[in-house]
């Protein structure tokens, strides 16, 4: 039996409204679920962050990467997950991977105030990588953050290092500067702004620079030994020699110290007895030292220092002469013949040298002068007769 249904409109109406009411009640649960399904994700991606944390902060490297990257996975635009990923990989040494994700970390957060330590890490990595421009870009990113003053010395101080590192002094002083206005009166800054001005040609600038810091500090014996050698550079002889005399006082053991003073010295005019006794405190130091014991032998006169001179270099005339001056100084006084028999026997000894032959002839002519036209003749004539006396005395023995 078929059934022959009949509605009236009016239901029909009623049911369609149904129809269309139940329609639109599922569109708004399925698009209400998906709602729910995103803020689950976050959720589920925050559980995984804190799992992932806690495994980090133990050193539980391989559990915390799993944690971190499901928690990346549920949300990918946390840019604290970025962050421990890039920690994560840094501290177990794999550094690209710490870049990619310190890097992923930056493009989501770029003005965090967390992202100043993602800077300075990556700065880190380039510098283990031995990659200074990157360094460079990093602390130069760094400095557009609001930093304590403590943060921006230590910016400046890299800069300044790693600028320096690739012969970019020019860059390296211009960091500098920047933080000496923070740091005025810091001995370590003005130092490297000396140093820096050197190294671009502006030593007047590097030499204030220095004395600023000798101002400050005026037992920084390692500026005052660079200030010592620009002062002697530049022929400033006083300044030179009282900032050598002040290391060698610091310092009497330094033999290099010891030659300075000497050299210094001689140029501000110290007198004989201290300049003899600064040379004998060198000639203990170096007993060979031929340059010291000529000096010495030069500046005293002393047998003493002229033997010494023979024995350790007997082939320069110079120390024969002196014996023979020594010698003859001594026929001049007392007119004795073994003075002047000393004095040629020197003499002729100083002629073999031809650097000193010229002056030891001088000096035998003195002694010994050549014979004259006439004496020769006047000797000749009674060497004539002598002969003639002795033949007779022969024939007659005959």
């Amino acid at each position: 039996m078929i059934l022959n249904l009949k509605f009236r409109p009016g239901f029909l109406a009623l049911l369609c409204g149904f129809f269309v009411f139940g329609t639109a009640s599922l569109c708004f649960a399925e698009e209400e679920k998906t709602e729910m399904t995103k803020a689950d994700s976050i959720s589920m991606g925050n559980r995984h962050l804190g799992w992932g944390d806690r495994y980090l902060k133990s050193g539980q490297y391989e559990d915390a990467e799993t944690q971190l990257l499901k928690s990346w996975g549920y949300n990918p635009k946390r840019a604290t997950t970025a962050r421990r990923l890039g920690k994560l990989y840094n501290q177990i040494e794999k550094y690209e991977d710490a870049i990619t994700w310190y890097q992923k970390a930056i493009e989501l957060d770029p003005k965090s105030k967390y992202t100043k330590g993602v800077y300075l890490a990556l700065a880190n990595i380039y510098v283990i990588q031995e990659q200074p421009e990157k360094a460079i870009g990093c602390y130069e990113a760094l400095l557009t953050f609001n930093l304590e003053l403590e943060e921006q010395v230590q910016c400046y101080h890299a800069l300044v290092g790693l600028n320096v590192e690739i012969k970019d002094y020019e860059t390296a002083l211009d960091y500098a500067k920047k933080w000496g206005e923070l740091k005025p009166d810091d001995p370590e800054v003005l130092e490297m702004i000396g140093e820096l001005h050197l190294k671009t040609g502006g030593e007047d600038e590097a030499l204030a620079e220095m004395e600023k810091v000798l101002e400050i500090n005026p037992d920084d014996y390692a500026t005052l030994e660079k200030l010592a050698g620009m002062y002697q550079k530049r022929s400033d002889d006083d300044p030179a020699f009282n900032a050598y005399e002040k290391l060698y006082q610091n310092d009497n053991s330094s033999i290099f110290f010891l030659e300075k003073t000497i050299e210094t010295g001689k140029k501000v005019g110290k007198p004989k007895n201290w300049l003899v006794g600064r040379l004998e405190k060198l000639y203990k130091s170096q007993p060979d030292n031929l340059d010291v014991i000529e000096e010495l032998a030069d500046l005293t006169g002393s047998l003493k220092w002229v033997n010494q001179g023979l024995k350790q270099d007997p082939k320069n005339g110079k120390y024969p002469y002196m014996k023979g001056d020594h010698y003859f100084d001594r026929w001049k006084n007392s007119s004795a013949k073994q003075d002047s028999i000393n004095a040629l026997t020197w003499y002729r000894r100083a002629e073999k040298d031809p650097q000193w032959k010229n002056n030891a002839n001088a000096m035998i002519q003195t002694l010994d002068p050549p014979l004259t036209e006439e004496e020769k003749k006047r000797r000749e004539f009674f060497e004539k007769s002598k002969q003639k006396k002795e033949e007779v005395k022969t024939e007659g023995k005959r």
